[in-house]
């Protein structure tokens, strides 16, 4: 055996055992929307709304008055299959490998975490609804698709995100009878949101303890508390009032890992389920578009 390195046949390779992915892995609206059950690929759901405060006084010995009772809204939205799989030989399950042992069940947790960028990124960009057939795929509507009512626009025109302008868009979902929790922001518009003056920007404790392990960005509005949550597929020229407690998720068929069949020498493994966005109560949420996305100079 030499008497050095440079010359030494066989040391062992310094490979480290542990493997770096810093990919994202958030995804904070799919995450806190709760779950519901679909029994159809077309999933229905009824939604009902209060009248009018209306002048109500009487004469005594008044003639009873009755109308017609307004029908309920009965509205849908698709099952949306989605599907993530892999392949490996098995020989490379079987060889020793630095920081794993199981190639398969590595790259299977990995397609679990794309399979949640998918719902994340449908749930943002999707902006219509298609019943499909045997040859196109069904897609569910996401919040492009179910929030028209309060739509902030201004004309296809770029403009700066205010906090003038989000206490507009919360005062309009208010008098519908909305109130708005959370504030569904890109990156760049955190940071623009982060520039507002006057006190508005605070922070708390989401997890209500003493020790500071997730700290929320909040914004104090006139219309209570909104927390803004920054998402990696929100674009700069949107962002999003939202009541989270009206949106659910709502599976035919609940996410699984399974095996293939084996057709040759190689492991195959797949995950799939299928879904849909149940969206209760559009007026209870909010859409502030065709912003420039661009940070105040004293805070970039």
């Amino acid at each position: 055996m030499a008497s050095n390195t440079y010359q030494a046949v066989g040391n062992k390779e310094d490979v480290s055992e542990i493997i770096t992915n810093i990919a994202p892995d958030d995804t904070p609206l799919y995450t806190r929307l709760s779950r519901t059950k679909a029994t159809q690929v077309t999933h229905e759901w009824l939604e009902d709304t209060l009248g009018e405060a209306d002048t109500n006084k009487h004469v005594e010995g008044y003639t009873y008055e009755t109308m017609a009772v307004e029908p309920r809204m009965r509205l849908s939205n698709y099952t949306q299959i989605m599907h993530r799989g892999i392949h490996v030989t098995d020989t490379q399950e079987v060889v020793l490998k630095y920081g794993l042992r199981s190639e398969i069940a590595y790259q299977m947790a990995k397609k679990m975490k794309e399979l949640a960028f998918d719902c994340e990124q449908a749930l943002l960009t999707q902006d219509t609804k298609i019943l499909g057939s045997m040859t196109i795929e069904r897609q569910f509507g996401g919040l492009p698709y179910w929030i028209v009512t309060n739509v902030l626009s201004n004309g296809g025109t770029p403009r700066a995100l205010t906090f003038d302008l989000i206490n507009n868009a919360l005062e309009q979902t208010w008098n519908l009878g909305g109130k708005p929790s959370i504030l569904l922001v890109s990156p760049r518009n955190k940071r623009v949101i982060s520039s507002f003056t006057a006190g508005n920007t605070k922070y708390m404790d989401g997890n209500k303890t003493r020790k500071i392990s997730q700290v929320i960005s909040v914004l104090e509005t006139d219309f209570g508390v909104l927390q803004c949550i920054t998402d990696r597929f929100m674009p700069n020229d949107v962002v999003y009032g939202l009541s989270p407690e009206y949106m659910k998720r709502a599976f035919l068929r609940p996410f699984k890992t399974f095996e293939l069949p084996k057709i040759n020498d190689m492991g195959r493994r797949a995950v799939n389920g299928e879904w849909t966005l149940e969206m209760r109560a559009e007026k209870a949420h909010f859409k502030i578009e065709d912003l420039d996305g661009v940070v105040p100079v004293s805070a970039a």
